[in-house]
């Protein structure tokens, strides 16, 4: 089996972990993808929670990512877990807090080659042979094109078969074997690994010359300005500033009220946690069940209107 450790770090001979200062930017992301997929595989997403010594963990469910706390220290509770829906952001920045010490201390399962992503389907959790796409956003485009073949073809009475489902005949017996959950987990991936390049792109800007931007250009720098141009994701970028990218962002995000980690939204929000892939939508509009059964049934019209 091939080890995380090669790409992202080496041993010295004192037997000390030190992360390498220079990574390509693929294997960067690729190594963040597959550390996330082997915690969330292994129901390993276990921190700190920062509150009465509680741990939390996250995990994948029907609406999106969740963060479950514990209900006391060290007990979960299985029957109605503590938990709440999170931005994908949030994700990230635990993810970033904790990727060091991990691959220090675990050999985090990696793919043959460049190509990470893989259907997470029944098959493939019990050990089957896997078939891997080059980024989770590409398997979840195709996803999208079997759904939509997959409703023309119901809409029409089987009248109009798109492409898509010849195209991608397997993907498409699989896409309608699957779980809600596990189609979700595909898009869970997709948006992870989404936020990780909206992070960390600008490390890649370099100038007419070929070289890379400083912080301070990188930061201020507008689309389209004729002497920066983007350099190959092959290219290798610091270690610790593309953490550092992703620390930043969600500080900028947090200040700038772009989410909220407490569950309270309105319910006028645009919904984040809409499928594209015909599974239904879930309000983040958090409300208490000590309100009268009016209140209740009208927020429920609510949940349908805006969000299903």
């Amino acid at each position: 089996m091939n080890l995380m450790t090669p790409k992202a770090f080496h041993i010295d001979k004192g037997g000390k972990n030190n992360f390498m200062e220079k990574v390509k930017y693929s294997i960067a992301v690729q190594t963040y993808m597959e550390v996330f997929d082997y915690l969330i595989t292994n129901n390993l997403f276990v921190y700190d929670s920062g509150e009465d010594f509680l741990d939390a963990r996250i995990k994948i469910g029907e609406y999106g990512f969740v963060e479950e706390s514990q209900i006391r220290r060290g007990v979960w509770d299985e029957e109605q877990p503590k938990e709440k829906i999170i931005p994908t952001i949030r994700v990230l920045k635990v993810l970033t807090d904790i990727i060091d010490d991990l691959l220090t201390k675990v050999d985090v399962p990696t793919s043959p080659d460049v190509k990470y992503a893989y259907l997470h389907d029944l098959k493939s959790k019990m050990g089957g042979n896997k078939s891997y796409y080059s980024s989770y956003q590409e398997l979840l485009k195709i996803f999208k094109d079997v759904y939509n073949g997959q409703e023309l073809l119901f809409n029409s009475d089987g009248k109009i078969v798109d492409f898509a489902l010849v195209k991608y005949q397997q993907i498409s017996n699989k896409f309608s074997k699957m779980t809600p959950v596990e189609k979700r987990t595909i898009e869970c991936y997709a948006k992870l690994e989404e936020e990780i390049i909206n992070c960390t792109s600008n490390l890649l800007l370099v100038d007419e010359y070929g070289y890379p931007l400083d912080e301070l250009h990188r930061r201020i720098y507008e689309k389209n300005e004729p002497n920066v141009k983007i350099a190959s994701k092959e290219t290798q970028v610091n270690w610790q500033e593309f953490k550092d990218c992703i620390l930043d962002n969600y500080e900028y995000q947090k200040e700038e009220g772009r989410f909220n980690l407490h569950g309270a939204y309105s319910a006028l929000d645009s919904n984040q946690y809409k499928s594209e892939l015909g599974l239904d939508g879930k309000t983040r509009w958090k409300y208490s069940y000590n309100k009268n059964r009016k209140q209740r049934e009208y927020l429920k019209y609510m949940d349908f209107c805006f969000f299903v």
